[in-house]
């Protein structure tokens, strides 16, 4: 087992600035759109100023805009400041082959999945191979939102792209309980809900390309943010469609949509399940499919069951659904 972290500065200019530049990039879009109707002297340039972050692709090479690309390494580094986030990693990663690092839980917001961000290095602790996180597809649809995450090397959880990753041998983590878990949030509950008895997909990608699996749990990251959320069956449905849940959050200072307040984010790795190519009939992959499956449920109660004392959440559950 080994540990590192960064040292919290919540409120460092700098780290706010990093944070409200990442995880504020919404809030300054839903700005920028109001300056477009709003009837000030600031609307013509408003307006161009949309126009061309929306009709700019975004890069796929670093050595395209390397300014922009190391812009994306200082709001990684000074975030992880405002965080103060530590990464325990309890078993090192397999290095023969690629792997999936479920990181759970959703909330607000899933940020903490940042901690495996290249542009991190945490000291005393043997960093795994270059990470890639996958995020909601619908991020990288919205204007400037989309420049900011990928130059914090994030990408799109489509399937396409999940399997372009495995093919190469990439390390990849994501969030597998997905917007699902922010509807099944309920204020003041002791209980963490997680959305993965019919997470299932995955582990077939990960049998068909010889996958390891790592179940991850994030600490400090519920409590993020206030929120106003109607629950209805609609909600779901949009929520599903959309690939985010259409409902009012408060950040820091009580600002809408603004950045979350600074807790202190703690990652912990569990103990990673091998995964060999599958190479037999569809009938006995989707047996092999419900054996990992259950093994990572698993695999996902030890992780937080293991680790939740250390953390201030030895009256917590994890509740599976």
């Amino acid at each position: 087992m080994s540990k590192g972290a960064y040292e919290h500065r919540p409120n460092d200019p700098r780290a706010i600035a990093a944070v409200l530049l990442w995880l504020g990039s919404t809030f300054l879009l839903v700005c920028l759109l109001l300056l477009c109707i709003l009837p000030t002297p600031l609307r013509t340039p408003s307006i161009v100023l949309l126009t061309f972050l929306t009709l700019t692709p975004v890069p796929t090479s670093e050595s395209t805009l390397p300014l922009l690309w190391s812009l994306g390494e200082w709001t990684m580094t000074h975030a992880a400041h405002y965080f103060g986030i530590s990464l325990k990693i309890t078993s090192p990663l397999p290095s023969s082959s690629s792997n999936i690092l479920t990181l759970e839980p959703h909330d607000i917001l899933p940020y903490p999945l940042f901690v495996f961000s290249p542009c991190l290095t945490f000291s005393n602790i043997p960093q795994p191979s270059k990470v890639f996180g996958l995020m909601t597809t619908i991020v990288f649809r919205l204007p400037f939102v989309k420049h900011v995450y990928t130059f914090c090397r994030a990408g799109d959880v489509s399937k396409k792209n999940f399997v372009r990753h495995l093919e190469k041998k990439d390390n990849i983590v994501f969030i597998p309980g997905g917007v699902q878990e922010v509807m099944l949030l309920e204020k003041g509950s002791k209980d963490i809900i997680l959305y993965l008895l019919k997470r299932k997909g995955f582990i077939k990608l990960a049998l068909l390309h010889g996958s390891n699996i790592v179940p991850v749990f994030s600490f400090g990251v519920d409590g993020s943010y206030t929120y106003i959320l109607p629950k209805n069956i609609i909600m779901k449905k949009i929520s599903r469609m959309i690939g985010f849940t259409p409902m009012i959050f408060f950040g820091r200072f009580n600002i809408p949509l603004f950045i979350p307040y600074p807790k202190k984010i703690s990652v912990v790795t569990g103990e990673p399940i091998i995964v060999k190519k599958f190479e037999g009939t569809e009938d006995e992959l989707r047996g092999k499919v419900e054996e990992i499956h259950g093994r990572w449920i698993e695999g996902m109660k030890k992780v937080f069951e293991d680790n939740k004392g250390e953390y201030g959440y030895g009256d917590r559950n994890v509740v599976i659904m």
